[in-house]
């Protein structure tokens, strides 16, 4: 169905690898990095767009999780592994005894050289234990056989099976029934045993803990946050002399004051709202939760007064309420796999468009009765009470086994195909699973500071990396010679290409694809005469760039300015720090200068921002493929304990916080529960 077909939900509406975390092991909460192989389940969102939502969208700080009743007859923390669901970690191993590795040299010696089939792969932070989990009993035991005594660099390796790790929330109530059992005072109240005052306090502390903050001081806040990831970039000795040459204090270069969000209150577009039971673990509620899933916590609170997301997606969430509660599907419960609805995602613009959309957890049901849950959903909102909510298109969602989301089971169920927002006096079309910046008004700010630092011209070439929607090559094309965008998520390439047609711009190309696998071809086209100059602007996910973008950008010399945008400068640190390094044999071309930085706020009433970030390529550099340097370089960044440069700097979600960015899983619960909601994740 194209956009120019004009439907209505109702009367009233108008015409859109490796991860670092906290989990509870067999023996105690340590830090593991985890990767995945051949897993369907959990993905990557730097190798993977299924799910439309960037880990820069900053929803709450919160992993996502489905409330359920806590009246559970017999708590059990394994009981995951006894049900039909598969689960790899029954079908784990612990390698002890290795030697100094990365991931992949790790990855490389299991299935290369050992002829096995890891399924995933976790390794311990600060230690040299990795557990390897396999799909089956066989490539297990035939993981004992071949790693055990097998030599690797000076080192016999030894392996043994290992136990399944406990679901972190059944392990924290069996934890608080334990204690109240033996009469312990000292334990903190349950969320149950809060007062109402109390438990919206902690919902507004959970969701934006910057609620109750005056915004003057939330600015500073997120100011000297962005100052500690500087003054960390600085110590580098590769690239100390750089900072101590420009600073003018504490080692730094210039940091511009911070651009403040137009509006504090009711900015956010996009929310994902959970599905679930309240304090009562009765009422079915749609909203928001009152803590983390590895806390022991699962209650939905009510999110229509917490004054974070726009006004136009509370009657859709009170609506949505009235239809859970009076539906024969019951809200999805994740530590015991009943149950069905799962998350309400709404998104909602300055147009007046409003998308819903639905997420919805088969478990066992048919294909008859799954579209019997669709019809009803359809019925609700154009016939039934929800024919007056204002409701522009609407989707349902199947989700995958474990909770994936796959865009071809998302079925479009009424009204239009997609939404539209303005922004920088251009109209954008947006799709069900595209991403788009949650704070409209912040993001006009933001995308004039990247205006302002591009210092364009009718000869500039703008190369778009992480380009989503197009939105900011757009937004500069009428000013350049032409632009260039590259995406992996091929719904957000296809409303690029098509918001260039409805604004009448014909000097922007668009590509599908990862940028490392398409980076060289690119940049090497840009070494024609007519592109002298080239600007790069790069947005990208949470983890940053892939290391391997970095080098092609450091060779490609007719880009003399590149402009980054991180949501999460932490993780994009080693992406900044690649990008400075001396020109060595690993890293050829001139290396930039990090000229002035700035933080913007998109994120109010969270601990968040994005920071930008201008680099200008240095003219000259003494230290050229000076072994010293060199060898300086490979002490500072070369392979550590289980993570080498290769995994710090790259699009892996290295750093990333404790859930699955692509799943929404927490990491660290067995797959089998490892699927939380979406709820905003207001962290980036």
């Amino acid at each position: 169905m194209g956009d120019d077909v004009q439907l209505s939900c109702g009367p009233g509406s108008p015409r859109k690898h490796t991860l670092e975390l906290d989990t509870t092991t067999e023996i105690n909460t340590k830090k593991l990095k985890v990767e995945y192989e051949n897993d369907s389940d959990c993905k990557d969102r730097s190798d993977d767009s299924d799910d439309g939502q960037r880990e820069d969208e900053a929803m709450p700080e919160t992993d996502q999780s489905i409330n359920s009743s806590d009246a559970v007859p017999k708590l059990d923390p394994l009981s995951y592994t006894k049900t039909n669901e598969f689960t790899s970690e029954i079908f784990k191993i612990q390698i002890y005894n290795l030697p100094t590795f990365g991931f992949s040299d790790l990855k490389k010696r299991l299935k290369s050289t050992l002829g096995l089939n890891p399924h995933k792969i976790k390794h311990i932070s600060n230690t040299l234990v990795t557990y390897v989990c396999f799909r089956n009993e066989a490539d297990r035991d035939k993981a004992l056989r071949r790693v055990n005594g097998h030599r690797w660099k000076g080192k016999v390796l030894e392996a043994k099976i290992a136990a399944p790790m406990a679901d972190p929330y059944l392990q924290k109530r069996l934890q608080a029934q334990e204690a109240k059992s033996s009469q312990q005072t000292d334990s903190a109240p349950s969320i149950e045993s809060l007062t109402p005052e109390e438990a919206e306090a902690r919902l507004k502390a959970n969701i934006c803990p910057l609620w109750n903050t005056d915004y003057s001081q939330q600015l500073q806040i997120k100011v000297e946050k962005m100052k500690t990831v500087l003054e960390g970039i600085s110590k580098h000795d590769f690239i100390k002399h750089l900072f101590e040459d420009r600073s003018k204090k504490k080692g730094m270069c210039e940091l511009l004051p911070i651009i403040p969000s137009p509006v504090i209150t009711e900015y956010r577009n996009k929310n994902e709202f959970s599905i679930g039971f309240g304090l009562d673990g009765k009422t079915k509620m749609v909203g928001f939760r009152y803590g983390l899933y590895k806390d022991g916590c699962t209650a939905i609170g009510d999110c229509t007064n917490l004054g974070i997301a726009m006004p136009a997606a509370i009657p859709v969430v009170k609506s949505f309420t009235e239809f859970i509660r009076k539906s024969k599907w019951e809200p999805y419960v994740q530590h015991s796999g009943t149950g069905h609805w799962h998350t309400l995602t709404v998104r909602t613009y300055l147009t007046g468009d409003v998308m819903a959309m639905v997420d919805f957890q088969p478990r066992s049901l048919n294909e008859e009765e799954i579209e019997a849950a669709q019809y009803s959903l359809k019925e609700f909102y154009t016939q039934g009470e929800g024919r007056d909510v204002s409701i522009t298109s609407l989707y349902f969602r199947v989700l995958g086994g474990k909770g994936i989301r796959d865009q071809t089971k998302l079925q479009h169920l009424c009204g239009q195909t997609h939404v539209h927002e303005s922004l920088m006096q251009l109209k954008f079309r947006i799709s069900a699973e595209a991403f788009f910046q949650v704070n409209t008004p912040a993001t006009e700010k933001l995308y004039e500071l990247i205006a302002e630092w591009a210092n364009v011209s009718p000869s500039t070439t703008v190369l778009d990396i992480c380009c989503g929607t197009g939105t900011i090559g757009l937004s500069l094309a009428n000013k350049v010679m032409s632009v260039i965008g590259i995406e992996m998520s091929y719904p957000a390439i296809q409303d690029a290409k098509a918001n260039a047609r409805i604004n009448g711009i014909t000097n922007a190309v668009f590509h599908c694809a990862k940028v490392e696998d398409i980076i060289n071809k690119t940049v090497n086209s840009l070494s024609s005469p007519q592109y002298q100059d080239v600007v790069a602007i790069v947005d990208p996910p949470r983890a940053g760039l892939h290391k391997d973008v970095i080098k092609c950008l450091r060779r490609c010399e007719a880009i003399q300015y590149l402009i980054y945008v991180s949501c999460n400068p932490a993780s994009a640190k080693n992406n900044f720090v690649d990008l400075l390094r001396p020109e060595t044999g690993r890293h050829k071309g001139l290396p930039f200068i990090m000229d002035k930085v700035r933080p913007v706020d998109l994120f109010p009433g969270t601990k968040h921002c994005e920071l930008v970030v201008l680099f200008k390529r240095e003219e000259t550099t003494a230290s050229t493929n000076n072994p010293e340097v060199m060898a300086r370089e490979d002490t500072a960044t070369g392979s550590t304990q289980g993570v080498p440069e290769e995994d710090t700097a790259t699009g892996s979600t290295q750093g990333v916080p404790e859930e699955d960015t692509a799943t929404g899983s927490t990491q660290g619960v067995p797959e089998s529960a490892a699927v939380l909601p979406g709820e905003p994740n207001l962290s980036l």
